[in-house]
């Protein structure tokens, strides 16, 4: 792979601890930022305003966004909670077999951060298959089956059950106490 796209071609997804978003652009369009929808001959280039805006009241609402946001709102205006959850609706509409969550709690408060860890459970739900990159263990122990530490740049354990050991445990190996 080469590019975003050859990522994106291939069914991964990733999301950004800043959420790469275009604050002056709608919720619709960033969902569909460079892959909207065309009405019409395809020669006139017209996005299809009505489709975007439906499907992303629907993902909204299948994210956990309860509040009536209109799909049209800048997402400058919208709480980093909110941007997130666009972000991950992106990534499950285009169906990817592969998210990874590039420190998405970062920055966040506590609710934001809760509201970010549901969709990161949701979205394994559903059958999507997730990285979690992140530097904060508890965070990590939350919402993953299996824990890779990498220190340096190498990876130092790549098989780590979140059910089998403990906090401390992990932070010893991403330490290097472990020894």
């Amino acid at each position: 792979m080469r590019s975003t796209t050859d990522a994106i071609a291939q069914g991964i997804e990733t999301i950004y601890q800043d959420s790469a978003l275009v604050p002056q652009l709608s919720i619709a369009r960033n969902l569909f930022l460079g892959r909207e929808p065309i009405k019409g001959p395809r020669f006139l280039n017209r996005l299809d305003q009505a489709k975007m805006n439906e499907v992303a009241t629907t993902l909204l609402k299948r994210v956990g966004i309860s509040k009536n946001i209109a799909p049209t709102t800048p997402i400058g205006s919208l709480s980093g909670r909110e941007r997130q959850a666009v972000a991950i609706a992106r990534a499950m509409h285009f169906d990817s077999d592969l998210i990874i969550l590039d420190e998405p709690t970062n920055n966040l408060g506590v609710a934001e951060t809760q509201g970010v860890l549901n969709f990161v459970r949701n979205a394994r739900s559903s059958g999507h298959s997730c990285i979690f990159i992140a530097h904060n263990i508890h965070h990590v122990f939350q919402v993953v089956d299996r824990i890779v530490v990498m220190r340096r740049g190498r990876v130092v354990a790549d098989d780590i059950d979140p059910k089998q050991t403990s906090v401390e445990a992990v932070e010893r190996v991403i330490t290097g106490m472990d020894h």
